[in-house]
């Protein structure tokens, strides 16, 4: 097959669609297959350039803010690895405002609408030049949905898949657009997109069930597909590979890596447990230490400043790659989840927790939570502490848990042999 991907972002970017998509990709490169790549522009990067066998089109900007980190030299760039932890600067934060109270309210579909039009024209010109049969735009941003059915409209014989990591019109607790001004034009929009693709592949039942409902017309259409997990090769004298956590004897350490999202997933409820915890059990307290790897933005720093009494309690480690982040969490004693407020997103990492075969607080917001849904199966030691509700309850099912479970464990590869990009990619070639 001759394959076109269509991702807002791609290598070198790291985000959770790229940890699942170049891998997948990888895969269908090995198995013989043609794949090219339509995303964004980055600086520093080629319009054009192979990267590890594929070819790499870059066209548009993933969002306004990357376009003025372009026009302005700005080093630290979002979804990249490396970057350090701190609260914004003043320039930042009244920059963010002013995108906040403006372009954000107006635009549609979604933040990436800077690489629709581009986004349109490459693809035509690559389907021009390219003999493309198979077509898979990954979302969100919805833009590459978008774009992707501007070619099938186009060319009615190539088939089309949506890949739906994250749902666009009924995704309200997750911003993606003014849904006081555009709801119904966001529902309108994707059920047009559902009725010409050939295929839309989503995370988990409840998002299918929901996309079923809204547009049962197509439900046949609509199938779920598992969490993805791939380590990159190591190479041998890549510093870059490892990563020393410097953890404290006597300290029982618990570890996240991952980021919070405004309205989906907010550190607040977990530093209010905190600050019950060290009023209540300040013993227990002070026997603990937490860590955090991945990006922060400035409304979660800015929230964890706010409580100045738990934060002292706090490493932040910065936005790690791939192997670094998995060679920390090898050196934890327990793995910590926080559990989105939405029951139709399924984190990604909860593959990784399958494999880490560490223990698992996982912190919740809602009782459906997704991933205690997907471990009810599983042999896993995992508690879910409902953090949103009673803080005694959830001091008990904690302090019970991180006291009595044993926490030197090997990593578990036979457990993750169905979420592999070779199991995963006959979903995409089907």
């Amino acid at each position: 097959m001759n394959i076109l991907v269509i991702i807002s972002q791609f290598h070198p970017a790291q985000t959770p669609n790229t940890l699942r998509w170049i891998p997948l990709v990888q895969e269908m490169l090995q198995r013989g297959h043609l794949v090219t790549v339509l995303t964004t522009k980055r600086r520093g990067r080629p319009d054009v350039e192979d990267v590890d066998g594929v070819t790499i089109y870059r066209a548009g900007y993933n969002t306004l803010l990357d376009r003025i980190y372009d026009l302005t030299n700005r080093k630290s760039r979002r979804n990249e690895t490396g970057s350090s932890v701190s609260s914004p600067g003043l320039l930042a934060s009244i920059l963010q405002r002013i995108v906040d109270k403006t372009w954000r309210k107006r635009y549609w579909p979604d933040g990436s609408k800077l690489f629709l039009k581009p986004g349109i024209k490459q693809a035509k010109t690559i389907i021009k030049e390219t003999d493309i049969d198979r077509v898979i735009s990954v979302g969100l941003p919805f833009t590459a949905h978008l774009i992707g059915q501007a070619i099938k409209e186009a060319n009615p014989t190539v088939w089309w898949q949506m890949d739906i990591q994250d749902p666009f019109c009924y995704s309200k607790e997750f911003w993606v657009n003014n849904f006081d001004k555009y709801a119904d034009k966001n529902v309108e929009a994707e059920r047009k997109a559902f009725s010409i693709c050939n295929k839309v592949t989503v995370t988990n039942e409840v998002a299918q069930g929901r996309y079923a409902q809204l547009f049962p017309q197509h439900a046949s259409k609509i199938e779920v597909t598992t969490p993805l997990f791939a380590l990159p090769e190591i190479v041998e004298g890549d510093e870059n590979r490892s990563y020393d956590m410097f953890l404290f004897a006597r300290k029982t350490h618990l570890t996240y890596a991952g980021s919070f999202y405004k309205g989906v997933r907010s550190i607040e409820p977990f530093l209010k447990f905190l600050t019950y915890m060290l009023n209540e059990e300040p013993n227990l307290f002070n026997e603990i230490q937490f860590h955090f790897l991945g990006q922060m933005d400035a409304g979660t720093m800015k929230t964890i400043d706010a409580y100045p009494d738990v934060r002292r309690w706090f490493v932040l480690h910065g936005f790690k790659n791939r192997n670094q982040t998995m060679a920390a969490l090898q050196q934890t004693d327990l793995v910590m989840n926080f559990g989105n407020s939405t029951d139709y997103h399924l984190p990604s990492k909860v593959v990784d927790y399958l494999y880490l075969n560490k223990p698992l607080v996982n912190f919740i917001s809602i009782e459906n939570d997704s991933t205690k849904g997907f471990f009810a199966d599983k042999s896993l030691p995992i508690a879910n502490v409902p953090i949103s509700e009673d803080l005694a309850t959830a001091m008990q099912i904690f302090k019970s848990f991180i006291t009595e479970t044993q926490s030197d464990v090997e990593v578990n590869p036979e457990a993750i042999t169905d979420y592999t990009p070779s199991f995963l990619v006959e979903t995409y070639l089907s």
